[in-house]
């Protein structure tokens, strides 16, 4: 068998080969619908024997490295579910020293990973930890190259209708990086364990933190429309419109969020019938077509 050669599980095409496969394996199953996930393992063979030179090279299985490692996030996201890609090797970019921007995202994404560890690991994990996580998304704010900050920004104009901010960026690596933030901050935000579960403040702090993550997604669904030359922002906002939609309450807001599902599925070609169908049915919409 393949994982019985060593030389064939060392192949940085093949590897490349698999991340391809697992996309489009992710295509052909609905955004919240089933998906076998035959792919991953694929790529978790190929990984674990390439990891350590795919972390320190350059080329392709570098790029392909980092591909295959978004593709878990996203899924380990919708999911919810561990990080299954191993996390051991990326110490390197939980550093906050000056580096280049694609490394300086690729920090943002490896910071996702662990926050989904903490939120749907089998290990049970502590404040400390939290606090950890906190304080490293803080950082990454404050020590990021300034070109990640975006070049214009203009909140929505709710007079005329509008739910997103306008936020454009240079390149898409500043996109990838400041979604993968924005997506850690959702998780950070729903899994804070010093939020109080019952008494006087429970119902103020779940309204609070209800309230930030409306935010977030409407900035996630902004960084997507402003960047449309960065076609994967699209798959992160409805993704975080797939995991977060129901706390929209007002109809024209929800018939926002629902163009972008219907635009990147018709554009995109990434299906979101499913979860279109869900919220709407979360909504209490009569039409579910």
């Amino acid at each position: 068998s393949l994982s019985d050669d060593p030389e064939e599980v060392l192949d940085e095409n093949l590897l490349a080969a698999a991340i391809i496969l697992r996309f489009y394996e992710e295509v052909d199953a609905p955004l919240c619908g089933t998906d076998n996930e035959t792919g991953l393992r694929g790529i978790q063979l190929f990984i674990d024997a390439q990891a350590v030179s795919a972390v320190s090279s350059r080329g392709l299985r570098h790029a392909a490295f980092r591909v295959g490692f978004r593709q878990e996030v996203y899924m380990a996201f919708i999911k919810q579910r561990p990080f299954r890609l191993p996390l051991t090797l990326s110490d390197g970019y939980r550093s906050f020293e000056p580096a280049d921007d694609h490394t300086w995202a690729h920090r943002a994404v490896v910071h996702c990973a662990d926050a989904l560890m903490y939120c749907y690991g089998e290990a049970k994990h502590t404040n400390e930890e939290y606090a950890a996580l906190l304080q490293s998304n803080q950082r990454w704010h404050e020590t990021r190259p300034h070109s990640f900050e975006p070049f214009h920004n203009r909140p929505p104009d709710v007079g005329k209708g509008e739910f997103f901010p306008e936020l454009w960026y240079l390149s898409e690596c500043h996109v990838t990086g400041v979604q993968h933030m924005d997506l850690a901050t959702i998780l950070l935000t729903v899994y804070n364990p010093r939020l109080p579960r019952l008494g006087p403040g429970s119902r103020v702090a779940a309204r609070n933190m209800q309230d930030s993550v409306k935010s977030t997604v409407r900035r996630l669904c902004g960084i997507a429309l402003s960047n449309r030359r960065a076609p994967p922002a699209m798959n992160t906002a409805c993704i975080a419109i797939a995991m977060c939609g129901d706390h929209f309450a007002e109809r024209s807001e929800q018939q926002a969020l629902l163009e972008i599902l219907v635009e990147t599925d018709e554009k995109h070609a990434w299906p979101t019938g499913e979860i279109q169908k869900a919220l709407k049915e979360g909504w209490g919409w009569e039409d579910l077509r």
